[in-house]
């Protein structure tokens, strides 16, 4: 009764955990991003010459990567309520469908739509992880320093603008891709699942009512013993 009330339960379980499991893991490294790139840019500033002003833009991938944590955190909070209401597997009477089947459509719904939103983001933040750099601009006065002394300074403070040699820059991205994949793969179950359930309960309502044969009365039981005994004599 419960694999035909809650079809695809196991399949289910294992993918919704691991999308809750690496989309913890995708807003763990999107925060863990974008503290060491502020305390980056405060080392730069700290270090710079007295009397020097330091700009280092890195509004491209911030603001994409917070759309990337954002998301990696949605689809953490669905798919754990997904998991909390597929424990509720006990119908409240025997005719009746869990709230987790009844609620199949929204939650496969709800998970394509933020895989989607995620791979869009994914995509432009590994554009610009693989391709570009900080943006940084220094000057002294109102005397700008060449590109060459920057890096000079750089090398020496044992820091880059490049975004693919930045290493918590790259986990940003890359964990990130494995929360996607297993939330489509637990927004195509859900789907499935409930297009199985649907099936399920349209054959149970087709199945025809067989009404059961009524118990024999005492009188009829009495009648029939005694036509047996005289067929008997």
């Amino acid at each position: 009764m419960i694999a035909q009330t809650v079809p695809l339960k196991a399949a289910r379980l294992a993918s919704l955990f691991l999308t809750f499991v690496f989309g913890v893991v995708g807003f763990a490294m999107g925060i863990n991003a974008l503290v060491k790139s502020n305390n980056q840019k405060d080392l730069v500033k700290e270090k710079a010459p007295a009397g020097a002003t330091v700009d280092i833009n890195t509004d491209d991938v911030f603001t994409v990567g917070c759309v990337v944590t954002a998301v990696c955190a949605a689809l953490a909070v669905v798919s754990l309520a997904s998991l909390v209401l597929l424990f509720f597997t006990r119908p409240a009477t025997q005719s009746s469908v869990p709230l987790s089947t009844r609620t199949l459509k929204p939650q496969g719904f709800l998970l394509a739509f933020l895989s989607v939103w995620l791979f869009a983001a994914l995509v432009a933040m590994t554009d610009f992880v693989a391709n570009r750099e900080a943006k940084v601009s220094a000057s002294i006065g109102n005397f700008p320093l060449q590109e060459s002394v920057i890096k000079t300074v750089e090398q020496a403070l044992g820091v880059t603008s490049v975004y693919r040699k930045i290493d918590y820059l790259r986990l940003a991205v890359i964990l990130p891709w494995i929360a996607f994949l297993f939330g489509a793969i637990s927004s195509a179950l859900s789907l499935a699942a409930a297009r199985r359930a649907r099936h399920t309960s349209a054959e149970i309502s087709t199945t025809p009512y067989v009404a059961p044969e009524p118990a024999p009365s005492m009188k009829e039981k009495e009648k029939g013993d005694a036509d047996i005994e005289q067929v008997q004599v």
